[in-house]
């Protein structure tokens, strides 16, 4: 396709981005990522300085009570560390033009798309042996244990299943802005 081509297919009252303005929502982005995060990470210690006050108390007469909570305190630092690696905030160049610092808020929001998306798939291998310890313990450990089994999966299924609708949700609110970011790129007909 010619240049003639491409300038004919263009819209004539095409939107007109700034590079201060794609500056100012990228900074955005990472201000909202740094919030999330953090409040992440908060939770994080929370549920290790629960586990850790929980497994204390169980450490001599319930031993398998005892090792669940110690697997829940490593699983919380492995997703806390995975979680920083895969969604982290990153800087926002501030000497880039607008097809630079458009480019970067779209891979921005790309990252933190796909950081949201699958995170069932991130967060049950490190759960499962806690959960599998927590009814093995139970079972073992406990008088009436299915009372406390059938309460313990109905909590972990209803967390689960609303971090995991709350990740979607979120996903899908960055996939939406970021098609709206592509009626903004002109678009190579040739391909």
């Amino acid at each position: 396709m010619t240049t003639q081509e491409i300038w004919l297919l263009q819209e004539l009252e095409a939107p007109r981005v700034s590079a201060a303005y794609m500056r100012h929502r990228a900074r955005e982005l990472a201000r909202r990522t740094q919030i999330r995060n953090g409040s992440d990470y908060a939770l994080g210690v929370l549920g290790s300085l629960f586990f850790a006050w929980y497994a204390c108390s169980y450490l001599l007469h319930r031993p398998l009570m005892f090792a669940a909570c110690a697997l829940g305190v490593i699983a919380i630092v492995y997703l806390s560390f995975r979680w920083h690696r895969l969604a982290s905030a990153a800087q926002v160049p501030e000497d880039a033009g607008a097809l630079d610092s458009l480019s970067f808020y779209r891979r921005e929001l790309e990252r933190q798309r796909d950081a949201r998306r699958g995170s069932l798939r991130r967060v049950l291998p490190p759960v499962v042996p806690v959960l599998i310890a927590v009814f093995a313990s139970f079972v073992l450990e406990f008088h009436r244990p299915w009372v406390l089994v059938t309460a313990w999966a109905a909590f972990n299924v209803a967390v689960i299943a609303a971090w995991v609708a709350f990740d979607e949700t979120g996903a899908r609110r960055i996939q939406r802005e970021i098609d709206a970011l592509g009626s903004l790129v002109v678009k190579d007909a040739s391909r």
